[in-house]
C-alpha cells in the first residue's frame, strides 16, 4: 500500500472558501510589498521573479486577509494523518493541533518561467522546520512495533524543494484573465530529520527512550517514507497561497505587457 497523506484544515482560516460570483468581479493589484509585476517579455524574467519574490516571504508568512492568505508561521493544522504501508514502515500516525514552524526562513533561490507554455518552476531552500503537536501512533517501524500518544517534535533540516505548476488563463465576467492552476507538484528533499515522541508505550521510559534512539539512528529510512507526506504539506501551502492571490489579481498585473 502506498503512502496516504491527509491534511485536515477545516475550521481554520487556511480553508479558502471562494465566493465565485464575487470573485468574478475582483481585480486587485499585486500587494504593495510586491509592487509591479515582471514584464512578460523581459529577457531576464526569471531573475525578475526571484528579485520580486524573495523579499516577500518574510511578509507573506504573517498573513494577508485582503488576499485570503492566512498566517503561515506557525501554520496551525488541526489534524495531520500519515498512513504508511510498506515493507519498511507500516503505521498510522496522527498529529492533532499540529504547528509547522520555520517557513519565514524560506529562501527563494531560482525561478524558471515559460510564459508561452504556461509552465513555472520555483526553487526554495530552508535550513530547518519543525512540526509540533499531539501525536498518536500505532504500527511497526522497520523491525520494531511502535505505539503511543503524547507530545511530538519532528524537526527536518537542510530542506530544498521545487514547486512546479501549469496554468491556463480564464476570462471572467469583468473581461480580465485570471490564472487557473491546472497541475502542480512539489519535489522535496532534506538532509536530516530528528524525532522526539513523548509517552511511547504508555509512558515506559526505557522503551520510549530506546525507540526514540532507534528512530533517530534510522532517520534516513524514515525520511524516505515520510518525505512525500511532508512534501505534500508544503505543496498544499504553496498551491493554496498562490491560488488565493491569482484568484484575486488579474494576469495583466502579475505579468504586465508594459
Amino acid at each position: 500500500m502506498a503512502t496516504k497523506f491527509v491534511v485536515c484544515l477545516f475550521l481554520t482560516c487556511y480553508v479558502i472558501v471562494k465566493n465565485v460570483e464575487s470573485a468574478k468581479l475582483q481585480a486587485l493589484p499585486l500587494p504593495s510589498y510586491i509592487g509591479k509585476g515582471c514584464l512578460r517579455d523581459d529577457p531576464n524574467l526569471n531573475e525578475c521573479v526571484v528579485r520580486k519574490g524573495a523579499p516577500v516571504i518574510d511578509r507573506i508568512v504573517k498573513g494577508d486577509p485582503k488576499y485570503r492568505i492566512p498566517k503561515l508561521d506557525p501554520l496551525v493544522i488541526p489534524e495531520l494523518t500519515i498512513t504508511q504501508g510498506t515493507k519498511q514502515v507500516g503505521l498510522t500516525m496522527t498529529c492533532k493541533n499540529c504547528e509547522l514552524h520555520g517557513l519565514k526562513e524560506t529562501r527563494f533561490v531560482k525561478a524558471r518561467v515559460d510564459e508561452k507554455k504556461r509552465h513555472v518552476e520555483w526553487d526554495f531552500e530552508l535550513d530547518q522546520c519543525m512540526f509540533l503537536g499531539q501525536y498518536s501512533v500505532a504500527g511497526q517501524v522497520l523491525i520494531l512495533p511502535i505505539k503511543g500518544d503524547g507530545d511530538a517534535n519532528i524537526t527536518v533540516n537542510g530542506i530544498t524543494f521545487t514547486y512546479l505548476y501549469d496554468y491556463n488563463l480564464v476570462k471572467r465576467a469583468n473581461e480580465k484573465d485570471y490564472v487557473d492552476i491546472t497541475k502542480s507538484e512539489l519535489k522535496f528533499n532534506a538532509k536530516g530529520m530528528k524525532l522526539k515522541l513523548d509517552n511511547l508505550f504508555n509512558g515506559d521510559k526505557l522503551l520510549g527512550d530506546n525507540m526514540n534512539l532507534f528512530l533517530n539512528e534510522n532517520w534516513q529510512d524514515l525520511l524516505k517514507e515520510f518525505g512525500p507526506a511532508i512534501g505534500d504539506a508544503f505543496g498544499t501551502i504553496m498551491k493554496n497561497t498562490l491560488g488565493s492571490v491569482s484568484d484575486l489579481v488579474p494576469y495583466e498585473f502579475i505579468f504586465p505587457t508594459s
